[in-house]
């Protein structure tokens, strides 16, 4: 269903966070260390940078100027692996310009429509504040329904 959506609205890059596979060539496809968090970029378009080295968590690359980050953060880590990731990918980001950070932090915030914000939310808005970043959810529909 993804597939056929992105073909049909042709969409250029999609951020995608937990997928339930990765794609073979010839797709061009960025995955962080755990499969968990994609950039797929499509048409041929060339991917200008990416990273050194594969992170857990997060993947990142520079398309048509602009850095895109996928980020998907599982419930399971603890609030200092948290804090750590975000540590990580603050300091990755740091001077890249123009930023889009997408992802599933799940992180609850009354920014985003949540009834309280809990101590994940409060540790992902400053470090995002340390980019200078602004927050672009909008809505207060929940993204899961178990």
């Amino acid at each position: 269903m993804l597939c056929d959506t992105i073909s049909k609205l042709r969409i250029d890059v999609a951020i995608l966070c937990e997928q339930y596979k990765n794609l073979a060539p010839p797709n061009t496809w960025l995955a962080d260390a755990d499969g968990q968090a994609a950039i797929w970029v499509q048409r041929g378009i060339p991917v200008q940078e990416r990273p050194a080295r594969v992170c857990p968590y997060f993947s990142w690359a520079r398309i048509g100027g602009i850095f895109f980050f996928s980020v998907y953060a599982p419930p399971r880590l603890t609030g200092m692996e948290f804090s750590a990731l975000l540590a990580n990918i603050t300091e990755e980001a740091r001077g890249k310009r123009p930023l889009v950070i997408e992802g599933d932090f799940n992180a609850w915030s009354t920014e985003w429509g949540c009834r309280a914000t809990r101590p994940r939310a409060s540790i992902l808005l400053d470090s995002l504040a340390l980019l200078d970043a602004v927050l672009l959810n909008t809505g207060d529909v929940p993204t899961f329904s178990g």
